[in-house]
């Protein structure tokens, strides 16, 4: 029976790092309350996206229990120059990003495009903004954040292969 390799898992990981990677947040669905649902391995889009942001880092990390990147789950994770099947995937949001919303998905999308004519150097993107979406790699729904214009918010995860 045919296997995708560790060293098939490492392509994949370079493969997806050299293109362009979006964060994505958005409101999702208001019914959900406190806990959210599990995330749909089908899904291609964000129930209601609000806007998405190019993520600030995405690197190759190994983990360690010594490592500097500590996820909401607890692992720990190491920056690494050398191509691994992990990939790191960080993003900062403005303090002007979204005010007022409650924020309960984030998606990471590779292969975005935006349209033209926008300001160089912009990284933040509204719906009307983006050309085309990409494709959904990484889905999570979360508790409601309600986002303060005082409080620069960051998503982090480790997407592995």
């Amino acid at each position: 029976m045919p296997i995708l390799t560790q060293s098939g898992r490492v392509v994949l990981a370079e493969s997806i790092q050299l293109r362009a990677v979006h964060v994505a947040w958005g409101i999702g669905d208001g019914a959900w309350g406190s806990t959210p649902p599990s995330e749909s391995p089908s899904a291609t889009t964000l129930i209601s996206e609000l806007a998405r942001r190019t993520a600030n880092e995405v690197t190759f990390v190994v983990e360690d229990a010594a490592g500097d990147i500590v996820l909401p789950d607890g692992t720990k994770w190491l920056r690494s120059v050398t191509p691994t099947n992990n990939l790191f995937v960080s993003v900062e949001f403005d303090f002007t990003d979204a005010p007022g919303s409650v924020i309960r998905e984030f998606g990471v999308f590779v292969g975005s495009t935006v349209v033209g004519g926008l300001p160089a150097g912009q990284r933040y993107f509204l719906p009307a903004q983006v050309a085309t979406p990409g494709r959904l790699l990484h889905l999570e729904n979360t508790a409601p954040i309600f986002r303060s214009p005082a409080i620069r918010e960051s998503f982090q995860t480790v997407v592995t292969f």
